[in-house]
């Protein structure tokens, strides 16, 4: 497996080109720590893969969904699979410098683009979606960064008393509650959301925040803090918790913080809510985020991005 590599005095980066244009790899030089999730390749690649254990690592792209759904009714005119069109497939390298890499994926309706800039401590992804078919195009956007922590770090999300929840388990049991308090500890649960827990936990959440003032979070502590900015034509922030709870109770363990254009789980859902983004033929929509590693007394949020 060939990377490509992004490196300057403070970090560096590797990506799988050939695998969904995957991050495996955002080391902070100056501690030696690795934020991405490790794991191997995986060989499930095709039509009707799930996105399952041996696939969740790194930082991939959900687009034109997350969970799998039929949008043969819509112009992409087709069954969507779990985690959607670009990971785990060729990209194509577009341009790369010194200090960038742009690399792409396109199909017959739509060119999905990808930009990162590395600039000392900050690694910056812009973004395009354009539409190329002839008919208006449907779409959802998250990333799917899966985060190595442990227990010794914390959530630090401003401005939010409360998240939405599609999915709670515990101990192998779905626990079902729309919201949780954040950060808690919610009644529903006796935790503090904002902990990270240990995998005997055996907990897992996939939670919503919308709106948060400044279109930012961090994860992090006395082994330093990553912080993820977005811009607000993103709007919403999705928070996927997995202490030993998913796919089944165990040793799985990572977390995630998914700046995403909808608070949904899947394209119809968004849809449903209004949230999905609808491009004209031929326009594109664009939108960036910075991840800034950061040593632990020099720990602030990032401002919004524009």
């Amino acid at each position: 497996m060939s990377l490509l590599a992004l490196e300057s005095l403070s970090v560096r980066v590797e990506i799988d080109a050939d695998f969904g244009a995957r991050v495996v790899s955002l080391i902070d030089r100056r501690s030696g720590r690795d934020w991405m999730a490790k794991g191997p390749r995986s060989t499930q690649v095709g039509e009707d893969a799930i996105y399952l254990a041996d696939e969740a690592v790194g930082w991939d792209e959900c687009f034109p969904t997350v969970a799998p759904w039929d949008a043969g009714a819509t112009p992409h005119g087709r069954r969507l699979r779990d985690h959607g069109d670009l990971w785990g497939r060729a990209w194509t390298i577009d341009a790369q410098a010194p200090d960038s890499i742009t690399l792409s994926r396109a199909d017959t309706a739509s060119r999905f683009t990808r930009r990162l800039t590395l600039a000392d401590a900050t690694l910056i992804a812009d973004y395009a979606v354009e539409n190329t078919g002839p008919a208006k195009l449907p779409f959802m956007w998250a990333l799917h960064g899966l985060l190595a922590v442990t227990p010794a770090d914390r959530i630090a999300l401003a401005g939010i008393d409360a998240v939405a929840a599609t999915y709670v388990a515990r101990d192998g049991r779905t626990i079902t509650v729309p919201q949780l308090r954040w950060p808690g500890p919610d009644d529903a649960l006796g935790l503090r959301l904002d902990d990270i827990h240990p995998a005997s936990t055996r907990f897992a959440a996939k939670l919503y925040a919308s709106h948060v003032p400044d279109a930012a979070a961090s994860v992090g502590g006395a082994n330093g803090w990553l912080d993820i900015g977005w811009s607000r034509e993103i709007g919403h922030l999705g928070l996927w918790l997995n202490y030993g709870g998913w796919p089944a109770p165990g040793d799985v363990h990572h977390l995630a913080l998914e700046p995403t254009t909808a608070p949904a789980d899947h394209l119809g859902e968004a849809l449903a809510q209004g949230t999905a983004i609808t491009l004209a033929p031929g326009a594109v929509s664009q939108w960036r985020v910075t991840m800034t590693l950061r040593a632990p007394e020099s720990h602030s949020l990032p401002t919004e991005q524009t």
